[in-house]
Protein backbone atom coordinates (compact mmCIF):
# COMPACT_ATOMS: atom_id res chain seq x y z
CA UNK A 1 0.00 0.00 0.00
CA UNK A 2 1.35 3.54 -0.85
CA UNK A 3 1.81 5.42 2.63
CA UNK A 4 -0.09 8.85 2.88
CA UNK A 5 1.01 11.83 4.75
CA UNK A 6 -2.34 13.14 5.99
CA UNK A 7 -1.92 17.10 5.13
CA UNK A 8 -4.67 17.96 7.64
CA UNK A 9 -4.82 16.52 10.33
CA UNK A 10 -6.72 17.91 13.54
CA UNK A 11 -6.22 16.95 17.58
CA UNK A 12 -7.38 18.89 20.26
CA UNK A 13 -7.10 18.80 24.60
CA UNK A 14 -9.82 20.17 26.01
CA UNK A 15 -8.66 20.28 29.57
CA UNK A 16 -5.74 22.64 27.54
CA UNK A 17 -7.45 24.43 24.59
CA UNK A 18 -10.93 26.45 24.85
CA UNK A 19 -12.73 25.79 21.30
CA UNK A 20 -15.59 28.41 21.80
CA UNK A 21 -16.70 27.04 17.90
CA UNK A 22 -17.53 23.44 19.34
CA UNK A 23 -20.47 24.35 21.71
CA UNK A 24 -22.10 24.22 18.49
CA UNK A 25 -20.69 21.16 17.32
CA UNK A 26 -21.65 18.39 20.03
CA UNK A 27 -20.36 15.40 17.89
CA UNK A 28 -16.96 16.57 18.12
CA UNK A 29 -17.41 18.03 21.63
CA UNK A 30 -14.73 16.02 23.39
CA UNK A 31 -11.12 15.30 23.02
CA UNK A 32 -9.64 14.02 20.35
CA UNK A 33 -5.73 12.47 21.67
CA UNK A 34 -3.08 11.57 19.05
CA UNK A 35 -3.88 8.32 20.66
CA UNK A 36 -7.58 8.52 18.85
CA UNK A 37 -6.48 9.24 15.19
CA UNK A 38 -3.82 6.37 15.25
CA UNK A 39 -6.57 4.19 16.07
CA UNK A 40 -8.99 5.54 12.83
CA UNK A 41 -6.45 5.74 10.46
CA UNK A 42 -5.20 2.71 11.46
CA UNK A 43 -5.83 0.56 8.23
CA UNK A 44 -6.06 3.64 6.13
CA UNK A 45 -2.36 3.47 4.64
CA UNK A 46 -1.57 7.22 6.70
CA UNK A 47 1.87 7.19 7.94
CA UNK A 48 2.58 10.72 8.27
CA UNK A 49 0.75 13.45 9.58
CA UNK A 50 0.77 17.37 9.46
CA UNK A 51 -1.02 19.29 12.28
CA UNK A 52 -3.66 21.94 11.41
CA UNK A 53 -4.84 24.42 13.56
CA UNK A 54 -7.70 23.91 15.49
CA UNK A 55 -9.42 27.89 16.20
CA UNK A 56 -8.29 27.75 19.61
CA UNK A 57 -9.12 30.84 21.22
CA UNK A 58 -7.31 33.74 20.77
CA UNK A 59 -5.60 33.07 24.11
CA UNK A 60 -4.67 29.78 24.01
CA UNK A 61 -2.75 29.81 19.99
CA UNK A 62 0.47 29.72 21.50
CA UNK A 63 -0.06 27.17 23.87
CA UNK A 64 -1.58 25.53 21.14
CA UNK A 65 1.92 25.49 18.99
CA UNK A 66 3.93 24.75 22.18
CA UNK A 67 1.74 21.50 23.02
CA UNK A 68 1.90 20.56 19.18
CA UNK A 69 5.79 20.86 19.01
CA UNK A 70 5.87 18.63 21.70
CA UNK A 71 4.07 16.44 19.91
CA UNK A 72 6.03 16.75 16.71
CA UNK A 73 9.32 15.65 19.03
CA UNK A 74 7.64 13.01 21.26
CA UNK A 75 5.94 11.53 18.07
CA UNK A 76 8.61 12.45 15.28
CA UNK A 77 7.48 9.08 13.61
CA UNK A 78 3.86 10.44 13.09
CA UNK A 79 3.54 14.29 13.04
CA UNK A 80 6.32 15.63 10.44
CA UNK A 81 5.16 19.31 11.47
CA UNK A 82 2.16 21.80 11.59
CA UNK A 83 0.23 24.21 10.02
CA UNK A 84 -0.80 27.35 12.73
CA UNK A 85 -3.52 29.96 13.78
CA UNK A 86 -2.18 33.42 13.17
CA UNK A 87 -4.03 36.13 11.28
CA UNK A 88 -1.63 38.25 8.83
CA UNK A 89 -3.63 41.22 8.90
CA UNK A 90 -3.13 41.76 12.53
CA UNK A 91 -0.83 44.10 13.92
CA UNK A 92 1.72 41.95 15.67
CA UNK A 93 1.96 39.33 13.06
CA UNK A 94 5.39 40.22 11.88
CA UNK A 95 6.48 39.61 15.77
CA UNK A 96 4.58 36.50 15.79
CA UNK A 97 6.24 34.84 13.31
CA UNK A 98 9.82 35.93 14.77
CA UNK A 99 9.01 34.85 18.17
CA UNK A 100 8.41 31.84 16.41
CA UNK A 101 11.35 31.32 14.06
CA UNK A 102 13.22 29.20 15.78
CA UNK A 103 10.22 26.35 15.57
CA UNK A 104 11.23 23.92 12.88
CA UNK A 105 7.70 22.14 12.83
CA UNK A 106 6.07 25.27 12.09
CA UNK A 107 5.19 24.58 8.19
CA UNK A 108 2.62 27.58 7.42
CA UNK A 109 0.14 29.96 8.89
CA UNK A 110 -3.76 29.20 8.52
CA UNK A 111 -7.04 31.99 9.05
CA UNK A 112 -9.99 30.76 8.79
CA UNK A 113 -12.01 33.48 6.61
CA UNK A 114 -15.19 31.58 6.55
CA UNK A 115 -16.28 32.83 10.52
CA UNK A 116 -19.13 34.80 10.68
CA UNK A 117 -17.16 37.62 11.97
CA UNK A 118 -14.36 37.87 8.91
CA UNK A 119 -16.11 40.09 6.05
CA UNK A 120 -15.97 39.29 2.08
CA UNK A 121 -12.32 40.74 0.70
CA UNK A 122 -10.80 40.09 4.15
CA UNK A 123 -7.65 38.53 2.31
CA UNK A 124 -7.96 41.23 -0.34
CA UNK A 125 -6.95 44.32 2.41
CA UNK A 126 -3.31 45.86 1.92
CA UNK A 127 -2.53 44.69 5.75
CA UNK A 128 -3.54 40.96 4.87
CA UNK A 129 -1.61 41.23 1.61
CA UNK A 130 1.11 42.35 3.11
CA UNK A 131 1.01 39.29 5.82
CA UNK A 132 1.26 36.70 3.05
CA UNK A 133 4.13 38.23 1.10
CA UNK A 134 5.98 37.74 4.56
CA UNK A 135 5.32 34.35 4.84
CA UNK A 136 6.37 33.45 1.27
CA UNK A 137 9.89 35.88 2.62
CA UNK A 138 9.93 33.36 5.32
CA UNK A 139 9.10 30.09 2.92
CA UNK A 140 6.37 29.24 5.34
CA UNK A 141 2.84 28.46 3.13
CA UNK A 142 -0.77 30.32 3.95
CA UNK A 143 -3.77 27.46 3.99
CA UNK A 144 -6.60 29.70 2.76
CA UNK A 145 -10.19 28.53 3.87
CA UNK A 146 -12.93 30.55 2.85
CA UNK A 147 -16.64 30.41 1.50
CA UNK A 148 -17.12 29.10 -1.64
CA UNK A 149 -18.85 31.73 -3.13
CA UNK A 150 -15.92 33.82 -2.47
CA UNK A 151 -13.28 31.85 -4.39
CA UNK A 152 -12.50 34.85 -6.84
CA UNK A 153 -11.12 36.57 -3.75
CA UNK A 154 -8.98 34.15 -3.00
CA UNK A 155 -7.76 34.00 -6.96
CA UNK A 156 -7.04 37.51 -6.41
CA UNK A 157 -5.02 37.02 -3.62
CA UNK A 158 -3.02 34.65 -5.14
CA UNK A 159 -2.15 36.55 -8.26
CA UNK A 160 -0.82 39.11 -5.80
CA UNK A 161 1.58 36.99 -3.95
CA UNK A 162 3.33 34.85 -6.10
CA UNK A 163 5.99 34.04 -4.62
CA UNK A 164 4.02 32.40 -1.46
CA UNK A 165 2.62 28.92 -1.64
CA UNK A 166 -0.99 29.06 -1.12
CA UNK A 167 -3.22 25.93 -0.07
CA UNK A 168 -6.76 25.72 -0.44
CA UNK A 169 -8.41 23.78 1.91
CA UNK A 170 -11.21 21.57 1.33
CA UNK A 171 -11.92 22.18 -2.58
CA UNK A 172 -13.11 25.45 -1.74
CA UNK A 173 -16.10 24.38 0.84
CA UNK A 174 -18.20 23.66 -1.58
CA UNK A 175 -21.25 21.85 -1.62
CA UNK A 176 -20.97 18.63 -3.36
CA UNK A 177 -25.21 18.71 -3.75
CA UNK A 178 -24.59 22.29 -5.99
CA UNK A 179 -21.23 20.60 -7.59
CA UNK A 180 -22.98 17.43 -9.07
CA UNK A 181 -26.17 19.77 -10.44
CA UNK A 182 -28.60 18.16 -7.27
CA UNK A 183 -29.20 21.56 -6.55
CA UNK A 184 -28.80 25.13 -7.33
CA UNK A 185 -27.46 27.66 -5.09
CA UNK A 186 -29.53 26.43 -1.82
CA UNK A 187 -27.01 25.65 0.73
CA UNK A 188 -27.96 22.10 2.45
CA UNK A 189 -28.97 23.41 5.77
CA UNK A 190 -29.97 27.18 7.52
CA UNK A 191 -26.74 28.17 7.07
CA UNK A 192 -25.92 29.81 4.09
CA UNK A 193 -22.12 30.26 4.82
CA UNK A 194 -21.46 27.87 1.91
CA UNK A 195 -24.46 28.94 -0.32
CA UNK A 196 -22.58 29.30 -3.86
CA UNK A 197 -23.44 28.25 -7.23
CA UNK A 198 -21.76 25.39 -9.53
CA UNK A 199 -20.25 27.98 -12.55
CA UNK A 200 -18.93 30.24 -9.72
CA UNK A 201 -17.10 27.80 -7.60
CA UNK A 202 -15.97 26.05 -11.39
CA UNK A 203 -14.80 29.23 -12.55
CA UNK A 204 -12.96 30.47 -9.27
CA UNK A 205 -11.16 26.51 -9.15
CA UNK A 206 -10.07 26.23 -12.78
CA UNK A 207 -8.46 30.03 -12.57
CA UNK A 208 -6.87 28.85 -8.87
CA UNK A 209 -5.62 25.90 -10.87
CA UNK A 210 -3.92 27.70 -13.63
CA UNK A 211 -1.48 29.86 -11.02
CA UNK A 212 1.77 28.02 -9.78
CA UNK A 213 1.82 28.96 -6.59
CA UNK A 214 -1.64 27.07 -5.43
CA UNK A 215 -2.43 23.65 -4.31
CA UNK A 216 -5.38 22.19 -3.30
CA UNK A 217 -6.24 19.65 -0.81
CA UNK A 218 -8.68 16.97 -1.87
CA UNK A 219 -10.19 17.18 1.72
CA UNK A 220 -13.58 18.06 3.61
CA UNK A 221 -15.40 17.09 0.82
CA UNK A 222 -17.72 15.03 2.66
CA UNK A 223 -18.52 17.95 5.72
CA UNK A 224 -21.64 18.72 3.51
CA UNK A 225 -22.87 15.11 2.21
CA UNK A 226 -25.92 13.73 3.65
CA UNK A 227 -27.19 10.59 4.87
CA UNK A 228 -26.88 8.02 2.20
CA UNK A 229 -24.08 9.52 0.02
CA UNK A 230 -21.94 7.83 -1.92
CA UNK A 231 -19.11 8.08 -4.27
CA UNK A 232 -21.41 9.77 -7.44
CA UNK A 233 -22.38 12.42 -4.90
CA UNK A 234 -18.83 13.60 -5.07
CA UNK A 235 -17.91 13.13 -8.23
Amino acid sequence: MLDIIDTHQHLWNLDRLKLPWLEGVPALNRSFEISDYLKASASSGIRRTVYMEVDAHPDDKQKEIDDLTLHCKADSDVMLGMVVSADPCKAGFTEFLDANSGNPFIKGVRQVLHNPEIPPKYCLTPEFVRGIRELGKRKLLFDICIRPAELHDAVELCRQVPETTIVLDHCGNADPYIVNGQRKTASSGSDTTFVHSQKSWQQGIYELGELENVYCKISGIVARAEAGWNTDTLA
